[in-house]
């Protein structure tokens, strides 16, 4: 698995890739608002009202397909924007948008988003790069999660959700993923059991500690290695 270069680390931060005058443009425009565990902050299908700016805590994003199964997507952290396609576009949502913990989010309405970016139009470039960004790495998420041996494809399917959803990240520090067993299972498109099994082996060799609603890796150069194909280095560090 090949994961991005040293230049695309932090680039899904788009909002720390503004300018202060840029923020300060989107802030004008808009309002702060806090969210609690659970709540949701847009419904998949629903008009596209508003963009958020994600400052502090995790929103998972879901979909539900045609059979009725919800399939988790994604989770963005602090100095993402969110759900800023559809106010673009002018579609419905395609995906549900709800808080893993207490998230503060900046609201900006559809029509004084769309001022904005017609204002400053270097900040629907940056939004265009994150989203190019995001679909390059939903691609190689989906291409990760098909690989036979089920120890190995977890791995990589937990290193490219590292890759996707840490800023910044490094090979020495530990991480957390806030999604759980069911979460995690849509991802690697696998049973929970199967999941369960996997998740088991990686214990046992010191890659992962698991908890409820987050699995932390403990070893990102052994999960790395693993992820690869390779077995995992006898440094613990």
């Amino acid at each position: 698995m090949t994961g991005p270069s040293a230049g695309e680390k932090g680039e899904l931060g788009t909002w720390r890739r503004l300018t202060p005058a840029e923020q300060t443009a989107l802030r004008s425009a808009g309002h702060l608002k806090v969210w609690q565990p659970g709540q949701i902050l847009a419904l998949q299908g629903s008009p596209p009202t508003s963009m958020f700016v994600v400052l502090r805590g995790w929103v998972k994003i879901s979909a539900t397909n045609y059979r009725g199964e919800d399939a988790p997507l994604a989770a963005r952290g602090p100095a993402e924007i969110v759900g800023e396609l559809a106010p673009i576009s002018g579609l419905p949502r395609s995906a549900t948008m709800s808080a893993i913990d207490e998230v503060h989010t900046l609201i900006v309405p559809r029509d004084k988003f769309l001022g904005v970016l017609r204002a400053r139009p270097r900040i629907a470039e940056e939004i265009f790069r994150t989203a190019a960004i995001r679909l390059q790495q939903s691609d190689r998420l989906r291409l990760e999660s098909g690989g036979p041996d089920f120890p190995q494809r977890l791995a990589a399917v937990l290193l490219e959700l590292t890759l996707q959803h840490t800023l910044d990240w490094t090979d020495d520090e530990q991480v957390d993923l806030h999604f759980n067993q069911g979460e995690l299972a849509g991802f690697a498109r696998v049973s929970r059991s199967t999941l369960i099994r996997g998740l088991e082996e990686l214990r046992r060799l010191g890659v992962v500690r698991t908890a409820r609603q987050r699995v932390t890796i403990t070893r990102p150069r052994a999960l790395r290695e693993l992820a690869a194909g390779r077995p995992p280095p006898d440094d613990k560090a």
